[in-house]
């Protein structure tokens, strides 16, 4: 087998790979002995058929599991011999194949950039100290408080400010039913006991103000003039009528921070639950602190050096962080006309974000392998084991799911990354300020 290389591009290269006339002969001949087995021929028992009848019956299924067999294993073998490291999947052109003859074919193939690593100990970061007060504790404890809060049906008096009611509604625009002009936000045209917090900016501009008063079992019609921005361009600028049937109105009481309260949290008095939260939310800043030190980190690396990115892998990014940016906005509730507007711009932070994370990626990566940090198996069977507690299954089932996936590598690469970010830090010149 010969190998000769072109460079193509920055990160690309197009190898040639001839396989010698012998080699393909003898794989020819192994593929033809194994159909012969199997082969049947009228005439002839399975197995039995001349080798002659069986190739010329044969030959294209025969040809096409030579090439199956050879252009894997010399393409396996001629990135070993060159020392590639490729990334993605090859492109395998131009297979050229006479009987007697060579086969020679080409690989289009993205490798992994080549760049020289800036100095990455003592790299300045800083570190933002922030105690927590009495007045966190207190708003963690309000935060808590709503979360406990009850409902409380009110009758003998109308809707006022802070009121929750639960309402029908249905509503028209220009003759026509909401729920025909925007089918994919139906929850705008009609909607059945739909809890409504009654404050000037909820749900549609002015809808919770025609609503003031408003006693239980009473119908009202409420008249919209959707804004000319409004996200569904199918209502912007127009006016509409929504027909509201009150249902209950219910007022939220807060319950009071007493010991009771503690206890209902699971704690052992308001003592020890006020130790209880202020611990949390130190864990929180701590935590946000060391993401905080890790971004400072790769902020730096990244500009210190700069080099070429594969275009195959950049693509591959691009799509992935467009896919998420596309469903976080649907989930939000941006309609897909919005979207396609905005369809450059997100494309372009897409871009931009995903050029940034493969260079972080490159830079981490060869940081590793400078150090020698590699990932221990206690260490992977631990993330594992964190994983299968998040998504409620067992270790050994999300183990066999990864790995039938071909997704344990993702999981070790992270573990890697994070090792590297920790090794990072430990040997920064780190600023604490308050």
């Amino acid at each position: 087998m010969s190998v000769s290389i072109e460079v193509a591009g920055p990160c690309r290269r197009k190898l040639r790979i001839e396989i010698s006339a012998e080699r393909v002969a003898g794989t020819r001949a192994e593929i033809l002995r194994e159909f012969r087995r199997f082969a049947e021929l009228p005439g002839f028992r399975p197995g039995k058929a001349p080798e002659p009848m069986v190739e010329k019956r044969y030959a294209r299924e025969i040809d096409d599991e030579v090439r199956k067999k050879l252009i894997p294993d010399t393409y396996r073998e001629a990135i070993a011999e060159q020392k590639l490291r490729v990334v993605g999947a090859p492109q395998i052109e131009k297979i050229e194949h006479q009987p007697g003859q060579p086969m020679v074919y080409t690989a289009l193939v993205d490798v992994a950039p080549d760049f020289a690593l800036p100095n990455y100990k003592g790299i300045p970061v800083k570190r933002k100290e922030t105690p927590v007060t009495d007045e966190d504790v207190n708003k963690m404890l309000d935060s808590l408080r709503e979360e406990q809060a009850d409902f409380v049906s009110v009758e003998g008096r109308g809707l006022r400010t802070g009121d929750f009611a639960v309402i029908h509604y249905s509503g028209v625009a220009e003759g026509k039913p909401i729920g025909e002009l925007v089918p994919d936000a139906k929850g705008l045209g009609e909607h059945r006991d739909f809890w409504l917090l009654i404050e000037s900016d909820s749900f549609l501009p002015g809808f919770c103000d025609q609503l003031l008063g408003g006693t239980v079992g009473e119908k009202k019609q409420v008249l919209i003039n959707f804004p000319a921005d409004f996200p569904q361009p199918a209502l912007a600028g127009k006016k509409a009528t929504y027909f509201v049937d009150i249902v209950s109105i219910k007022e939220k009481k807060l319950p009071e921070v007493t010991e009771e309260f503690a206890k209902k949290l699971g704690a052992e008095s308001l003592d020890k639950l006020r130790e209880q939260v202020r611990n949390a939310i130190a864990r929180q800043r701590e935590a946000e602190t060391q993401s905080g030190l890790r971004d400072q980190l790769v902020e730096h690396l990244l500009k210190q050096v700069q080099f070429d990115l594969p275009e195959s892998l950049i693509a591959a990014e691009t799509r992935n962080i467009v896919y998420d940016v596309v469903r976080e906005n649907t989930m939000r509730g941006v309609s897909r006309e919005e979207l396609e507007q905005r369809k450059n711009d997100i494309f372009g932070f897409a871009s931009q974000s995903a050029k940034e994370r493969l260079r972080a990626s490159f830079i981490l990566d060869a940081i590793a392998e400078a150090e020698n940090i590699k990932v221990e198996e206690h260490e992977l069977d631990n993330r594992i084991a964190e994983l299968a507690q998040r998504h409620r299954t067992t270790p050994e089932r999300l183990k066999a799911q990864l790995t039938e996936h071909d997704a344990l590598g993702e999981i070790e690469d992270q573990i890697r990354v994070a090792k590297t970010l920790d090794f990072l830090l430990a040997n920064a010149k780190v600023e604490t300020t308050q």
